[in-house]
């Protein structure tokens, strides 16, 4: 994909975009059996999918959605010179226009549908825009970074995946980290405290958005500097975390989370070292219409 710039980036800034994807990942081509992909993301594999047309199509109607929504061509730079409150508004509904898309929607179905994982057999939460601004006074949970958690802490769904892919080209101080190392090191969290209903209710000001690690790890993160038109699957049983600069840049990207239904029915699933979820949350998925495995 091309044109994908940052206006005004320094050759420094250049230099630390990725070129490759980092030797934590490997590359994966369609084809291999849905069960096999499975059973390497559960024993935390991280794998990288590319030149899937669905994905391209998919980053391009975000894109339009981005462009429409802040009335510019370069999203990106809009948060250097709108209010607060302004960014904030068009954030989040951007965040709406990608979740409620049809065309988005379709897109996603088809890529999930060339990896192997059919719409009848595939349980498949919301799909998000993820905005991550450079400011520090946007002021809402779901337009920050987030602490290093695992997904399962909330969900405590062990056969969850999770898929990621940015919009615009990423560099290191502003992406997502991962932690492949802990994937099997038991992490103090908070996954046996932390309620849903509670953050619902709204009751407690300032309540978190999810189960976080009671202390950020010793060891640096392993950034993720995947390309635009490139896609991130991994157990959602790893730990990961964002991480944003300061440059007057926003990150977007998109991502969402999936079970295939024959790994539920078989208890297929990653190692639960560590979570203390109160239960396993599948209201946050939509059903399969029809179960089975090919």
């Amino acid at each position: 994909m091309s044109g994908l710039t940052r206006t005004g980036e320094s050759p420094d800034c250049s230099a630390v975009r990725s070129r490759s994807v980092n030797t934590a990942f490997e590359r994966w081509k369609p084809g291999t059996s849905p069960r096999a992909l499975s059973e390497a993301l559960f024993d935390g594999a991280l794998v990288i999918f590319e030149d899937l047309s669905p994905v391209t199509r998919l980053v391009q109607r975000a894109r339009a959605i981005l462009n429409r929504t802040f009335e510019t061509d370069e999203p990106g730079l809009a948060e250097r010179h709108l209010s607060a409150s302004d960014f904030r508004s068009l954030a989040m509904q951007a965040r709406e226009a990608v979740a409620t898309d049809g065309i988005v929607a379709r897109h996603w179905w088809d890529t999930l549908a060339i990896i192997g994982f059919r719409k009848d057999a595939t349980w498949l939460d919301r799909i998000r825009l993820r905005v991550v601004p450079s400011r520090d006074d946007i002021g809402h949970q779901r337009l920050q970074t987030v602490p290093p958690h695992r997904d399962t802490w909330g969900s405590g769904i062990m056969a969850q995946i999770n898929w990621w892919l940015p919009l615009y080209p990423l560099v290191e101080r502003s992406t997502m980290l991962l932690w492949p190392d802990a994937f099997r090191l038991p992490i103090a969290n908070t996954s046996g405290e932390w309620s849903f209903q509670a953050f619902r209710n709204g009751k407690q000001d300032g309540y978190p958005l999810l189960p976080v690690a009671c202390s950020r790890p010793d060891r640096p993160g392993v950034p993720v500097l995947i390309e635009p038109g490139q896609l991130l699957g991994f157990s959602a049983a790893h730990l990961h975390a964002g991480v944003r600069d300061e440059s007057g840049w926003t990150r977007f990207g998109v991502d969402t989370r999936s079970v295939w239904e024959p790994d539920r029915i078989a208890g297929r699933g990653a190692l639960n070292v560590d979570g203390a979820a109160r239960g396993e949350m599948w209201r946050w998925f939509r059903a399969p219409g029809v179960q089975g495995e090919e």
